[in-house]
């Protein structure tokens, strides 16, 4: 038997007074750009058909055992999309305790552009100018008609996605 002790943060053991602490799970998440042909950049965001109509954020996955956050970045836009990417730049992490998880926030340069999301479960990808961007409107409880919509603003996506926007990461 094992009692919650320092907040919830660890278990101690009632009879050999043994501690344990949960695990976390490091997840990549990553803010994809790339400079198209027209000269104008642009981000991938998806959106997973469970989320609300219209919600698109940036790309996010698992790392796996024996890889670095660099190559699960890498692997993660290509099995999800197909884009091939180069580059990824760690920026800021968030704790994501729901699964146990903390999520590591990057950026990565595409080299490809072509989208292709039939190897995963995204139900849509696209690549999105600043332009566009500026028509987003925060997923909360407003009435506010818009056709594109991104995560909460105390998420790591929103934080990507606004930070590339207002160009304050990223190359482009």
């Amino acid at each position: 038997a094992n009692k919650p002790v320092e907040a919830g943060h660890a278990r101690r053991c009632s009879d050999c007074r043994n501690m344990t602490f949960p695990r976390t799970d490091p997840a990549v998440i990553m803010l994809v750009e790339k400079m198209f042909s027209d000269g104008i950049p642009r981000c991938l965001l998806g959106r997973q058909a469970s989320w609300t109509q219209g919600m698109y954020s940036t790309l996010a996955g698992f790392v796996d055992p024996g890889e670095t956050l660099e190559q699960a970045v890498i692997r993660e836009v290509v099995e999800e999309t197909g884009v091939i990417v180069e580059n990824p730049q760690y920026l800021k992490s968030q704790p994501w305790p729901f699964p146990a998880s903390i999520m590591l926030g990057f950026t990565a340069v595409a080299t490809s552009d072509l989208i292709d999301i039939s190897h995963d479960d995204l139900e849509d990808a696209q690549w999105f100018t600043r332009e566009q961007l500026r028509g987003f409107s925060v997923n909360n409880d407003s009435t506010e008609a818009t056709t594109f919509k991104m995560s909460s603003r105390d998420s790591i996506s929103s934080y990507l996605i606004t930070a590339w926007l207002n160009k304050e990461i990223g190359q482009y």
